[in-house]
């Protein structure tokens, strides 16, 4: 919401400079995004960041509410009568969408003037509220939106029917709209329309064939209370956004729209001439928004706040709300809440308003009492201690949206169980992530646009799928690419598959991991000859690996890279380190080397070698892995190092004699391999 200082100040005559306004304007929860001179005059242009609850502020009108209650001003009360007429309108209304459109309130203004220059002040508070100027009669109503925060709409009368309804659209009826565009509705859409065809997308855009232009004599001016449910929405829908819709969708004042007629139609009459009808008023009064009325329990407020306020104060904190005291009983209000006020619903409502005006700067600060207690750890600490682990390692956290594109999952082939959304952000936005691995590509070429050739990046959240219902599942999902050729002189080398799978197994062995087995991956989005599947309880839990060509063809990247990606909730074992006492005798250790025919996976070698090795094996490796044209027809050499130590004697050969022989007579039996000499 953007205006001018010189603007607000007319509704609230005080003196206060800038920089203080700015402070009481951010201490009221009206943040102000930011501050500049306005067109090198000594008037100054604001520009607040309101939060959606506030839909009241979206008018000048309703910022001075705010200013004069922590000011102890009262507002400039301005002359709002109409002298009155004896014409009667010729339209007549009918509104067929009761519960969308309570109230619709009309006036006819004819033989106006529609060239005559508008006063530079109409014009100026336009332009710093970031609206064109169209004509002088569309130039005024936009100008009564920005002051009291009603959105209005004018219809040139000449070019529409005599009985106008408000109505939902038929399915697929069309209307073509100011910005000329056309729009196909559905029957959620509400319309003004003639006994001829649609005359504005209510609440949203006006219709071009009823618009207002310089050769405008004479105008139908609606001003109406729409519900907030029926326009919210509607306009993201179908890719318009409007001050009318910002402001309709959050909430208009539901008994302001005569109010807002009046001073359009002064102001049409003293700058551009002409003579009116009398005001109509066509509404459902059972379809209208109550005034809500909330208790307020004393006692309550006081324990909230955390000190105790005096009712004189709280009644004057009210008052300039605009709150009306029902009744006043001893340790309780029954408070009436306004009908510019949206947002107000339940008792701790009123509480906040009365820290809000208290200032929260103001509210005294006490010790609190505490007693020692044992915390359990949550998920969210595992999980926030996994993501420092990482971090820890060279890796940098990113967070995309949980909203992504429908084409880039079905250009990725992970398009199935898709949840679409009914409101998305934008048209590019319209699904949620089944995977991480879209966003982390998105950030990746993003970055290699920009010239960076080296990126290690993870991201934890939230995934969504749907089968019979909606789930969600958190992921850890991390991402390689290393295309430097101009690293530093202490390593040149480049991120190999290697490396990533040092990184995994640091990771699980820091995680205290136990009873995980490594086996070819499955995952689609990896090589199916360069990457791991890790299990679990014959779960899968995450994979890692070079990516899959075809993902590289799909994305248009030649170069290679690297990911992995888990289930977080599967990273939080419930093992911890167990601390025991080194063994005070020395170990032993042998060679094996062995060779063995065929192709045989390194896991069922090592879990045969640990199983036969005995209970004092503290360590084994794979120290090589050797083919040449000697043993090529043989199949492979493979050699260990086994490592024994005991903690209550010292081994002795013939103790790891029995065990060497058990561990050959093995490999002989279930891989027909050949100790090799």
């Amino acid at each position: 919401m953007k205006f001018l200082k010189s603007h607000l100040l007319e509704k609230v005559p005080m003196k206060i400079d800038t920089s203080k306004l700015e402070s009481e304007l951010t201490r009221l929860g009206l943040e102000v995004d930011s501050i500049e001179k306005f067109k090198n005059k000594s008037d100054v242009l604001f520009d607040l960041d309101l939060t959606p609850n506030r839909g009241d502020c979206f008018s000048v009108l309703g910022i001075a509410r705010e200013l004069a209650a922590v000011s102890n001003k009262k507002i400039k009360k301005e002359s709002n009568g109409l002298i009155a007429s004896k014409l009667t309108p010729n339209s007549k209304v009918k509104i067929s969408a009761k519960g969308a459109c309570p109230r619709y309130c009309f006036i006819e203004i004819y033989n106006l003037d529609n060239t005559k220059k508008l006063p530079s002040f109409i014009k100026e508070r336009l332009e710093a509220g970031g609206i064109n100027s169209i004509n002088p009669v569309v130039d005024i109503l936009n100008y009564v939106m920005l002051d009291l925060g009603q959105p209005m709409h004018a219809f040139d009368l000449n070019k529409i029917g005599k009985q106008i309804n408000v109505r939902f659209a038929k399915s697929k009826e069309k209307i073509h709209l100011l910005d000329e565009s056309s729009k196909v509705l559905n029957d959620k859409c509400l319309l003004i329309s003639d006994e001829r065809e649609p005359l504005a997308f209510a609440g949203i855009m006006g219709g071009i064939k009823s618009s207002v232009s310089a050769t405008t004599n004479s105008v139908f001016i609606e001003s109406a209370f729409f519900a907030p449910k029926i326009i919210r929405g509607k306009a993201r829908n179908f890719n318009i956004q409007t001050d009318s819709s910002q402001r309709f969708e959050r909430g208009v004042d539901y008994n302001i729209q005569s109010l807002a007629l009046v001073k359009a139609t002064n102001l049409i009459k003293e700058y551009l001439s002409g003579t009116y009808s009398k005001i109509s008023t066509v509404e459902i009064k059972s379809n209208l928004p109550r005034q809500k009325l909330i208790d307020l329990d004393l006692n309550h407020l006081n324990k909230k706040l955390g000190f105790e306020i005096k009712l004189s104060k709280l009644k004057k904190y009210f008052e300039a709300l605009e709150f009306k005291i029902e009744h006043n009983k001893k340790n309780s209000l029954k408070i009436k809440i306004p009908s510019h006020r949206f947002d107000i619903e339940i008792e701790e409502d009123l509480v906040e308003e009365i820290a809000r005006l208290e200032g929260y700067d103001n509210i005294p600060s006490i010790d609190l009492k505490t007693s020692s207690s044992t915390f359990r750890s949550s998920n969210y600490i595992q999980t926030l201690n996994l993501k420092k682990y990482i971090a820890n390692q060279g890796f940098q956290e990113v967070i995309n949206y949980s909203f992504v594109n429908k084409k880039s999952l079905i250009e990725l082939g992970i398009s199935e169980e898709l949840i679409e959304l009914k409101n998305p952000l934008n048209e590019n936005l319209e699904v949620m992530r089944t995977s991480l691995f879209p966003g982390l590509l998105k950030t990746l070429k993003s970055n290699l646009n920009r010239g960076e050739n080296f990126m290690k990046i993870f991201e934890e959240g939230k995934v969504f799928k749907k089968t019979f219902s909606a789930r969600e599942q958190n992921m850890l999902s991390g991402l390689i690419f290393d295309q430097d050729k101009k690293k530093n002189w202490s390593s040149k080398k480049q991120f190999s598959f290697f490396d990533l799978k040092k990184f995994v197994v640091d990771l699980l062995n820091h995680l205290s991991a136990k009873e995980i087995v490594f086996q070819q991956s499955k995952n689609a989005f990896l090589h199916p000859n360069i990457s791991i599947d890790v299990i679990k309880n014959k779960q899968i839990i995450g994979s890692f690996g070079r990516i899959h060509p075809k993902i590289n063809k799909s994305i248009g990247l030649k170069k290679n890279f690297f990911y992995y990606e888990f289930l977080t909730d599967a990273l939080n074992f419930k093992n911890k380190y167990k601390i025991s006492e080194s063994s005070k005798y020395p170990s032993v250790q042998r060679d094996l080397s062995f060779v063995i025919p065929g192709e045989t996976q390194f896991d069922n070698l090592d879990k045969l070698a640990r199983k036969l090795a005995g209970p004092n094996l503290v360590n084994l490796k794979l120290f090589d892995l050797y083919e040449s044209s000697e043993i090529k027809n043989k199949g492979s050499s493979f050699a260990f190092n086994f490592t024994w130590q005991s903690k209550f004697k010292t081994l002795e050969d013939k103790d790891i004699d029995v065990l060497v022989k058990s561990i050959v007579e093995g490999f002989k039996e279930k891989f027909n391999a050949t100790l090799r000499s």
